[in-house]
């Protein structure tokens, strides 16, 4: 933003390039979904979500039989399809805040690096709550699941054998697709950072741990996202974009409003809705 000289009459603009530039930086969890901007009176709030159980022998399936031999002139068994109707809503976060008059007829510099400071606090706190939002109904919607053994990554667990056993159980149950994308919190980051098989091989040629690591790009075949709104000892592998669908239809809409000899006061909105089609795509871990 230091490109602009001086703010004009209309702040709306300004506030929503903000967003535009920074927005991209912010948004963590959000990423994982299949995101799609709609209208925020066409918004489906009723969706079919697969509802599939796994079997070693038959695989992640909605069928609720296996095909037998048929006996001429016999008709196949009748197997349920395995999906049911499912209902979401849509849920806006928002917050606001003042300029007031002397900063409205200011031209000094302090205004713009003002509403920037004000604009990206707010963006930040709302993109907070909506991937805290995310983690919850990712965790309740999760088609599978997986628990670490042998202890915590901070004690005695092995993070590879933890992801390899993860990776393998989610290809399995779900048809053969591999999972691509992992999300933890920043703190359960830290014990992959110090461990050798995740540092970068340049730096670690004699398979000493540094104190400090640099990962790897994608390691195991994965693509590593950090987020505090992830629970600490938990994490979500998934593949990026089948699990769910995020349909955003305001996307940081700023409204503003004249507050007369008080000043102005802005007011950014976020609606969205999310919704898991095909939760088997989605893994949520424990013990960590």
């Amino acid at each position: 933003m230091s490109g602009i000289a001086q703010i004009g009459t209309d702040l709306k603009k300004f506030i929503d390039t903000t967003f535009y530039a920074y927005l991209p930086k912010v948004k963590k969890l959000r990423t994982l979904f299949r995101e799609n901007q709609v209208d925020p009176t066409q918004v489906t709030t009723e969706y079919f979500k697969m509802t599939q159980t796994y079997a070693e022998a038959t695989g992640y399936t909605g069928l609720g039989t296996t095909a037998p031999l048929l006996a001429d002139g016999s008709s196949p068994e009748l197997a349920s399809f395995g999906t049911e109707d499912a209902t979401s809503t849509q849920v806006s976060r928002g917050l606001g805040f003042k300029i007031d008059r002397k900063l409205l007829n200011s031209s000094l510099p302090f205004q713009k690096e003002y509403v920037v400071r004000h604009s990206l606090e707010l963006l930040n706190a709302i993109e907070n709550q909506v991937n805290t939002t995310l983690n919850t109904n990712m965790n309740s919607n999760a088609g599978q699941s997986y628990t670490a053994t042998g202890g915590t990554w901070a004690t005695t667990g092995d993070p590879v054998q933890d992801i390899n056993d993860a990776k393998n159980s989610f290809k399995k149950r779900s048809g053969g697709i591999a999972a691509n994308s992992i999300a933890l919190h920043p703190d359960d980051l830290t014990q992959l950072e110090n461990d050798f098989r995740f540092q970068n091989t340049l730096y670690s040629a004699t398979s000493n741990v540094l104190d400090g690591g640099k990962l790897t790009p994608n390691p195991m075949g994965l693509e590593w996202i950090d987020d505090t709104a992830v629970t600490k000892g938990t994490f979500l592998m998934c593949a990026r974009g089948m699990f769910g669908t995020m349909q955003v239809s305001e996307n940081y809409k700023v409204y503003p409003k004249d507050l007369g000899v008080v000043g102005q006061r802005y007011d950014a909105v976020f609606t969205w809705v999310d919704q898991y089609e095909l939760p088997f795509y989605l893994m949520e871990g424990s013990g960590i």
